[in-house]
């Protein structure tokens, strides 16, 4: 009970973030990029550089790559759940779904209940790798939703993870030394951006036809969706503890958060910045959230204390 507790006490504050972009949206018709252009183009970069310099550097190289080959898996879940219960849905926005993991907005605050505000660098680490596919591929994915495959392609060099993926190793390699007295700052800056993640999700509800919803049917999605991110992730930590064991007990915990975590409201924030089925994104990030309210804990109930 302690751990659920915990883990409300830091999600709750945050996820009244989806209410506030709602009622925004609704008194005041807030525009979405009043929220997305900060968010994307400083809050987040300011955020990953600075983790990514306190993180161990060989983390820094395993994790990512794990992530990132656990994100490029899910497209076969994507596939076989369009050919079978979801034919009707836009590839492109299954596979967003199923490879679009919530690390930071919803990660931090629970990887902080959980371990402590020092794991998020490791937290850090593994959005790096989801980050890397989803900020690339995702974005290409999203993108076609709406444009060609060669204007699609183009958008790929306007995301600007691009070039804070490369500015944050650099920083490492070079051995950059970022102030201690940083660290309040970024810890509140990592509270803000998990906020603002959360607020463009209720902004985009708005839009949402609640009547319409079909719970049993995205209910056997998201579903479907955990139990593969389960079986994926599972077999990709397994390998890399046969082979290496070269990660922490609290790394391998970190890592089987994974496919409990909701889909990313990155996934919102693309859709928004490009125009494209913004409810339709919406409303995935907001259900699969709700799911996560309740699986994370029950997860992190068997961690060992």
């Amino acid at each position: 009970m302690e751990i659920f507790l915990d883990l409300y006490k830091n999600l709750l504050p945050v996820l009244a973030f989806i209410a506030i972009g709602y009622f925004l949206k609704k008194w005041i018709n807030i525009r979405p990029d009043f929220i997305t252009t900060p968010l994307v183009f400083f809050l987040l970069p300011v955020l990953v550089i600075y983790n990514v310099s306190e993180a161990d550097t060989s983390k820094i190289v395993v994790i990512p790559i794990l992530s990132f080959l656990i994100s490029l898996a899910m497209n076969l879940p994507a596939l076989l759940v369009h050919r079978t219960i979801a034919k009707q849905e836009s590839i492109n926005l299954l596979k967003s779904s199923f490879t679009f993991f919530n690390v930071l907005f919803f990660g931090i605050p629970v990887v902080s209940a959980l371990f402590g505000q020092e794991a998020s660098s490791v937290l850090i680490c593994v959005y790096l790798g989801t980050a890397l596919y989803g900020d690339i591929i995702g974005y290409f994915q999203v993108a076609k939703t709406k444009l060609s495959t060669k204007e699609a392609l183009k958008e790929i060099v306007k995301v600007p993870y691009l070039y804070v993926f490369i500015v944050a190793l650099g920083i490492k390699v070079w051995g950059v030394q970022i102030p201690e007295e940083a660290a309040p700052t970024m810890e509140f800056l990592g509270w803000i951006v998990s906020s603002m993640g959360m607020m463009i999700v209720g902004v985009h509800l708005t839009e949402v036809d609640f009547k319409k919803i079909k719970l049993s049917y995205l209910g056997k999605i998201l579903g479907f969706r955990t139990v593969a991110a389960i079986v994926i992730t599972g077999l990709f930590i397994g390998a890399e503890y046969l082979i290496a064991e070269s990660l922490e007990t609290e790394d391998y915990l970190i890592l089987i958060l994974l496919p409990f975590l909701p889909v990313a409201s990155n996934i919102s924030l693309f859709a928004s910045y490009l125009g494209t089925e913004e409810e339709r994104f919406s409303l995935i990030v907001f259900l699969s959230i709700v799911l996560s309210l309740f699986l994370v804990p029950v997860v992190a109930q068997f961690f060992p204390s």
